[in-house]
Formats: structure tokens, C-alpha cells, sequence
């Protein structure tokens, strides 16, 4: 254990003897000395052989060398915790390359070093909603944070082929797709997954808007609503969701009130994204916030009754929303994201052969 422990030492002080030779140079080749010494026992030792050196007896001698002299019964205990300490730098040593590399394929993975938390991660760029950010805490279950820790892990490295495929927008549509031009083939298809309570993809649709992302690419919807320990995380997520699918299937109504050509389901979006009440309060906001169940369902009416729906219309669509049809295909959206796109942040957006993952930048 010591020669191990020690090896690990010295290597992180190799590191810096290029400095400390420009201070003092009999101190770097002696460091340079021990460290080929410590290498000569550690590959000896990780391919289980004896250590043909009294290398580790001479790190212990130097250490207690004084307390020989002064205090001899002292030696056989300070030996054995010279070796306990040997054994936690080992460990330390093991858990801080494996949660370097986890960092390292999440980055690549998910665009983010922590998927758990993408704002705890200062190598992550993009802002983003995260999904299942619930981890178990060490302190109040150590055995459970350590089985959440591994299985993090392993499906970090099993994600890894799906960020290496080519990314097509069509292979993840959901059904009744709702198109930011229509069926226009003459654009580039991308799909855009989005929870409508996000902050940040609010921001990130304010950014598409204005940068001319819907005049390039052709755009479907994919509603999700985040969850979070079984529960929504923003309050009337999963309403809007399943309105936004409803309109899909339900179609536009048969007398718009104006010549907007953009898709009601992309109407509503924007005026969630856009708008403000009468109150002059962001609508998102609003929904988050301030609105109750009743509140939220008769704003959503009204929207449906200023994009030109009669009455009849609206009514098939409350029908629709609170289906057992639009909920079960709300859960299959869902299972798109989770199974097949396997991001970690909202909102994604997958075009030009690529998933990307987090807030757009323009």
C-alpha cells in the first residue's frame, strides 16, 4: 500500500519539478529519483508481484525515523496508520479518477458534467431545465447515493453510440407532428423538444425566433414535461402538453380570424413564450406561478377562441385534452426523449445531424 500511495504522491509532484527545479534542483532530481524508484514497486505491485526493492521500508524508515530513537513502541502502531493512510490515498486516488472520467463522458454525452445538475457543471456553456435533477443525498442515504452514482455511470457510458450516431430529425417525431411551415420538404427538418413551463426554453425559442432558425429549418413540436420524483415539475406543464396535442389532432379550425399562417399548436407556443396577460405579466410566468387549474384551462379556452376556433371546435378539443387517447400519446412523447433521445437537458433540438443539447445560442 505504501509504495502505491506513494507513487501516486510523487507522480502529482513530478508535475511541478520543472518549477521547483528553477528554486532548487537537488530537490527536483531527488524527487525525480524517488518517483522512478515508487514506479519500479508500483508496477510490481498492480501485477501482484513482490516488490523487488526496500522501497516501501525506506519511505517508512524516513517517516519514522526520529520516533525509532526516541519513542520505539510507538513504531509497530504509527507503522500500521502509515498504512491505513496509505490505503484511504488509494481510494481517494480510485474515486477521484472515476469521477473525473464520469465527468468527462457526461460532458460528451449530455453536454454537461453534471446531468443531474448542468448549473453545478462550470464546463457546461449551455443553460438548460435538467431532467430527473433528484439525486439521492449522501447523508441521508450513503448506500442509495452510491447505487444512483454507478447506475449514472453506466448510463453515461451506454449513452455514449447515441451521441456518436448521425442525429435525423424524422426518426423522432412524435405522432401528429405540428410543423413550424406546414409540410414544407423544401426545408431542412429539425425537432424541437421543449417543456412549455422551461425558463430556458422560453430563451431558447426568443433566440430561434430572432436569429431566423423557423425560416431555415422547418420545425416539429415535441411537448415534455419535465418530472421530477414522480411529480411535474412546473404546474400546468402537463396541461399544456396535452392541449398542444389535442390541437394537433384536432387540426386548425375552419375560420381563422386573421392570415397567420403559423400552426396553432406553434401559436400557442409563441404566445406562452411571447406573451403577457392583460395584467402585463408574461404568460409563462403566469402559468407557473400565479394561475390555478381553472384559471389556466380557461386562459388556454380563450387562446383556442383568438385563433378562430367556434365553440364546437373548443369543445372537441377539451375533450381531446382530457382523453385517455392525447395522455397516453403525451406519455409516448415522453418516452421518445427518455428512451430514444437520451438527453439530460431541456430544451434539445436535433438538426443538421445533430442532437444539441441545452439553451440555443444564436
Amino acid at each position: 500500500m505504501v509504495c502505491i500511495a506513494a507513487f501516486i504522491i510523487l507522480g502529482i509532484c513530478v508535475l511541478t519539478v520543472p518549477i521547483i527545479r528553477l528554486f532548487n534542483k537537488k530537490l527536483a532530481d531527488n524527487i525525480v529519483k524517488l518517483f522512478k524508484q515508487a514506479t519500479h514497486c508500483f508496477s510490481r505491485r498492480v501485477t501482484l508481484r513482490a516488490c523487488d526493492t526496500s522501497f516501501a521500508d525506506d519511505v517508512k524508515n524516513g517517516l519514522l525515523r526520529k520516533v525509532i530513537l526516541k519513542h520505539p513502541k510507538w513504531v509497530k502502531p504509527l507503522s500500521g496508520l502509515i498504512e491505513l493512510l496509505s490505503f484511504a490515498i488509494i481510494v481517494v486516488s480510485i474515486w477521484s479518477l472515476l469521477v473525473g472520467v464520469k465527468s468527462l463522458v457526461s460532458l460528451y454525452v449530455y453536454g454537461t458534467c453534471n446531468p443531474s445538475k448542468p448549473t453545478a457543471c462550470v464546463l457546461d456553456t449551455a443553460e438548460a431545465c435538467s431532467i430527473n435533477a433528484a439525486p439521492v443525498e449522501f447523508n441521508k442515504d450513503p448506500i442509495g447515493w452510491i447505487g444512483q452514482w454507478f447506475s449514472d455511470y453506466g448510463e453515461a457510458i451506454a449513452a455514449i453510440p447515441t451521441k456518436m450516431r448521425h442525429w435525423d430529425a424524422k426518426d423522432y417525431l412524435p405522432k401528429n407532428p405540428s410543423y413550424s411551415d406546414g409540410k414544407n420538404s423544401s426545408k431542412p427538418l429539425a425537432l424541437d423538444i421543449f417543456d412549455p413551463g422551461c425558463t430556458v426554453c422560453r430563451r431558447s425559442y426568443i433566440a430561434e425566433k430572432e436569429a431566423g432558425f423557423f425560416d431555415k429549418y422547418n420545425v416539429a413540436l415535441l411537448p415534455y414535461p419535465i418530472y421530477k420524483q414522480g411529480k411535474a415539475e412546473f404546474q400546468h406543464s402537463v396541461l399544456v402538453a396535452r392541449y398542444l396535442t389535442a390541437v394537433q389532432i384536432q387540426g386548425e379550425p375552419k375560420e381563422r380570424k386573421d392570415d397567420t399562417k403559423l400552426p396553432s399548436a406553434w401559436r400557442m407556443i409563441d404566445r406562452m413564450f411571447t406573451g403577457k396577460d392583460a395584467d402585463g405579466v408574461e404568460y409563462q410566468k403566469a402559468f407557473n406561478l400565479g394561475y390555478n387549474n381553472e384559471k389556466a384551462e380557461a386562459t388556454l379556452k380563450q387562446w383556442l377562441a383568438d385563433f378562430g376556433y367556434n365553440d364546437d371546435e373548443i369543445g372537441k378539443i377539451v375533450d381531446l385534452t382530457h382523453s385517455n387517447k392525447v395522455k397516453r400519446l403525451v406519455n409516448e412523447n415522453r418516452d421518445i426523449v427518455d428512451k430514444d433521445v437520451k438527453t439530460k437537458k431541456i430544451p434539445t433540438v436535433i438538426y443538421d445531424g445533430a442532437r444539441h443539447d441545452g439553451e440555443f445560442k444564436k
